[in-house]
């Protein structure tokens, strides 16, 4: 019986080649910690990164204030 069935394509997955960091979020094999902050960078980069995030924040917890206040207006 197994002589006269089709036999179905499969796709083969290439093993892989390196182990990543569990982020997988930047290209270094070492510490990874979500801030886009790499050992050896400059500190104005520090700082911008820094700043975006707090910017980020406070518009997020600003939108998320005046939404409040719209719903509870009704």
């Amino acid at each position: 019986m197994s002589d006269k069935m089709k036999k179905l394509p499969v796709i083969q997955r290439p093993a892989p080649e390196d182990e990543t960091p569990s982020c997988g979020g930047c290209d270094s094999k070492g510490s990874c910690n979500h801030w886009g902050i790499k050992p050896g960078s400059e500190k104005e980069e520090v700082y911008r990164n820094v700043l975006i995030y707090l910017t980020m924040g406070i518009v997020i917890i600003i939108t998320a204030l005046l939404i409040k206040a719209l719903l509870s207006s009704f």
